[in-house]
């Protein structure tokens, strides 16, 4: 499987994990039907999270994914 989201590029399989969807079944699920209904995702900084796998913006600063 591809270990990380493919919205947030987090890595799924690694702390922290607080309230954040970690299945990558259900993550690319999510992910497919968010494009193929044509929705558009919002930007990480609008939300404060991921639409996709709920990481928040400190899980991503946690694993240096963003500055």
């Amino acid at each position: 499987m591809i270990g990380i989201c493919p919205h947030c590029k987090i890595k799924l399989k690694e702390k922290p994990f607080s309230n954040r969807l970690t299945n990558e079944i259900l993550v690319v699920m999510s992910y497919r039907q968010k494009i193929e209904s044509k929705s558009n995702l919002k930007d990480l900084k609008d939300l404060g999270y991921c639409e996709v796998c709920n990481a928040t913006l400190d899980d991503l600063k946690e694993q240096n994914i963003i500055a």
